[in-house]
């Protein structure tokens, strides 16, 4: 199965996606996007890590996305991104 969740700045697309991932039942592996330059995406990077569970794996990879995709890739597990905006700002 394959979602995008769209959606505004700070509309609550990563819970939904958390809150999805968590349900699945499967493994999941959180690929982060994001490069933290700034004191206000640091504080939105230190919540997401309070939200996300322990237990679940974490790769940071800001640009080669598509290798972590193709890497991770599995039965029996879930890779959720966040972000693409990120990721596509990144590139530029």
């Amino acid at each position: 199965m394959l979602e995008l969740i769209l959606g505004g700045a700070r509309s609550g697309k990563s819970r939904l996606a958390e809150k999805l991932a968590d349900e699945s039942g499967l493994d999941v592996v959180y690929i982060a996007t994001s490069e933290p330059l700034d004191g206000e995406m640091s504080a939105r990077v230190a919540q997401h890590r309070t939200r996300r569970p322990a237990h679940w794996a974490l790769i940071e990879e800001p640009l080669a996305l598509a290798r972590v995709l193709r890497e991770q890739a599995a039965p029996g597990r879930c890779l959720l991104v966040d972000c693409l905006t990120l990721w596509l700002t990144n590139l530029l």
